[in-house]
């Protein structure tokens, strides 16, 4: 273990008990009702990006803390507003769904949260999957390799058959799915904090694929 490692282990032990006393005194509740976009962004950036700093220090042996990850994070702080959004229009739409016969089992409330789950992961998922990925190239590309990308640079940089297989028949159908019918299982002003909590997972899932996307491309051009 590296000095640094026990500020970092501090700062996620704090980041831990701040969740914790926010789920038990209600806090999340209040924090996501008032205003909801902006504690959407606010939970994304900090969560997600919690996880990529974490899974970098796993994977390469540093903590890495740049431009790039101000940008990442900035990144995550506005797919927090998607995701804020995207909740509201896939619960508010599986259930008139079930009520209009579209949907079987109608006034189950398990049923409703899975239907939410599916919809939105399956329909919403590979789009933001696929934003953030591009936004973690570009932050590298320029921040860290010191280019001067495009976005047509940054979007040709991701392996999209990799991202493809990854999210849509690995990740989504295995864990996103199930645990985000859980998360639409709590009551609504919590649901958003258990999405930037697991944004952390996403994080770091993020950060395993574009290691290995980085490691392949090596590769590629020593051949």
């Amino acid at each position: 273990m590296k000095k640094s490692d026990i500020s970092w282990c501090l700062l996620y032990v704090l980041l831990a008990v701040a969740s914790a006393v926010l789920v038990i005194s209600g806090g999340f509740a209040w924090v996501n009702r008032t205003p909801p976009y902006l504690a959407g962004a606010v939970q994304f950036a900090v969560y997600a990006t919690a996880g990529e700093l974490l899974s970098t220090r796993m994977l390469e042996g540093r903590w890495e803390v740049n431009r790039a990850t101000l940008f990442v994070a900035a990144s995550w702080g506005f797919s927090g507003l998607l995701v804020t959004l995207a909740f509201q229009v896939f619960s508010t739409g599986a259930q008139q769904a079930m009520v209009r016969g579209f949907l079987p089992f109608c006034g189950n409330t398990i049923a409703l949260a899975f239907f939410t789950s599916a919809l939105n992961n399956l329909f919403f998922g590979p789009i933001h999957s696929g934003l953030i990925r591009v936004c973690v190239n570009y932050a590298d590309l320029r921040f860290t390799q010191g280019g001067n990308p495009t976005v047509r640079q940054a979007v040709d940089s991701v392996d999209w058959g990799e991202l493809i297989d990854f999210t849509l028949f690995k990740t989504i159908p295995f864990f996103w799915i199930p645990v985000n019918t859980v998360t639409f299982l709590l009551p609504e002003d919590y649901r958003i904090a258990s999405a930037a909590m697991l944004s952390m997972v996403f994080g770091i899932l993020m950060t395993v694929l574009r290691l290995k996307e980085r490691r392949d491309q090596e590769s590629a051009a020593a051949l």
